[in-house]
């Protein structure tokens, strides 16, 4: 790897800190519940995914996607419905979830059309 390319990544990951920052500043004003209590859904809300399409567009990221649904699982999260009722700093509590997987989670919920 040459010393351009190191730089540029460095440069990323630091880019890639700070919107985590930024994102996880924007919610420390709004209560937090605690990991395993579930915020109540209204019944009528519904999104058009689940939480296997959030999987697959992880695209090459698979060990992340893994990450996060054995997280999940622990949790006995089963809908996207369900996932959507976390923070993400109650994403971050999960055991195995680290940065990288919160960034690609909230990435790919992009991609879906999904704001969290």
């Amino acid at each position: 790897m040459t010393r351009k390319e190191i730089i540029d990544r460095l440069e990323s990951v630091e880019r890639e800190v700070k919107e985590i920052r930024e994102y996880l500043s924007q919610n420390d004003s709004e209560q937090v519940t605690p990991v395993g209590f579930s915020l109540p859904l209204e019944s009528d809300f519904k999104v058009g995914y689940t939480l296997e399409d959030l999987y697959r567009e992880f695209g090459k990221k698979k060990s992340l996607a893994y990450r996060l649904k054995s997280a999940l699982k622990k949790q006995n999260i089963k809908t996207l419905e369900e996932f959507l009722s976390l923070t993400p700093g109650e994403l971050l509590d999960l055991e195995g979830v680290g940065y990288d997987t919160l960034l690609r989670t909230k990435k790919t919920l992009s991609k879906l059309g999904i704001d969290w």
